[in-house]
C-alpha cells in the first residue's frame, strides 16, 4: 500500500463523476444536495488518497464513529452487513448516507445505489452524506479518498509493501482541534 499524490486529473476525474451521479440518482442528489448547501461545495475535496491495491484482507474501513465496512482487495468487493458492491474498472464509487437519513451507509456508482450498513444515528458522528470515493482503476490501483468528510474516516489493514500492519486517519478537525482523538495502548509480554 503506498499514499501517492493527487493529479489533478484524477480530481478532474472524481469531481466530474460526482456531476454524473447527481444527473443519475435522485438519492445521491438530495444527499449532495444538502450537504453542499450546509458545508458549502469547497467542502468536497480529495484528501491524500490511498492504494489498497495488494493488501492483505481484509480492511475496515470505519466512517464517522460507528459504521465500518470491509474491503476485500482480492474479490475488488466492498462489504458491508446489508450489501456489497464489486469494484468494476474506471468506475468511480462514492459512499455516504442519503438525506433524510434512514440509519444506511449507501455507496453509489453508474450502476445504481447499494446499502452497505447501518449506523446508530443517535450518535453525535456518523458518515457524512458525501463521505469517501474508492475506485479500481486500470493501471491496477484501488484508492480510497475520504471527500472532506465532516466525521473522518480510520483505515485499518495489512500491506506488505508496507512491512505490516497500517492505520490510516482522514481527520476533519483542525490541527489544534482534532476530531478524532486516539489513545495508543501497547502490548506486550514479559519474558
Amino acid at each position: 500500500m503506498q499514499t501517492t499524490s493527487i493529479s489533478k486529473s484524477m480530481d478532474t476525474l472524481v469531481l466530474a463523476e460526482i456531476d454524473r451521479l447527481i444527473e443519475a440518482n435522485m438519492d445521491f442528489q438530495e444527499a449532495y444536495e444538502t450537504y453542499v448547501q450546509q458545508y458549502g461545495k469547497s467542502k468536497i475535496h480529495l484528501s491524500e488518497p490511498v492504494n489498497l491495491s495488494g493488501s492483505i484482507d481484509p480492511i475496515v474501513l470505519i466512517l464517522g464513529r460507528n459504521c465500518a465496512v470491509s474491503y476485500n482487495d482480492s474479490q475488488k468487493l466492498l462489504k458491508g452487513s446489508q450489501g456489497s458492491t464489486k469494484l468494476r474498472p474506471n468506475e468511480i464509487n462514492v459512499i455516504g448516507r442519503r438525506q433524510p437519513q434512514d440509519s444506511k451507509l449507501v455507496v453509489w456508482n453508474s450502476a445504481g445505489a447499494t446499502e452497505l450498513e447501518e449506523y446508530n444515528s443517535r450518535v453525535d458522528t456518523i458518515p457524512s452524506r458525501v463521505h469517501g470515493m474508492i475506485a479500481n482503476f486500470d493501471d491496477g490501483k484501488t484508492v480510497f479518498v475520504d471527500l472532506g468528510s465532516s466525521a473522518g474516516s480510520v483505515l485499518v489493514g495489512q500491506s506488505p509493501e508496507l512491512g505490516g500492519a497500517f492505520v490510516r486517519i482522514y481527520d476533519p478537525g483542525s490541527k489544534d482541534f482534532p476530531a478524532i482523538s486516539l489513545e495508543r495502548n501497547f502490548l506486550g509480554r514479559i519474558v
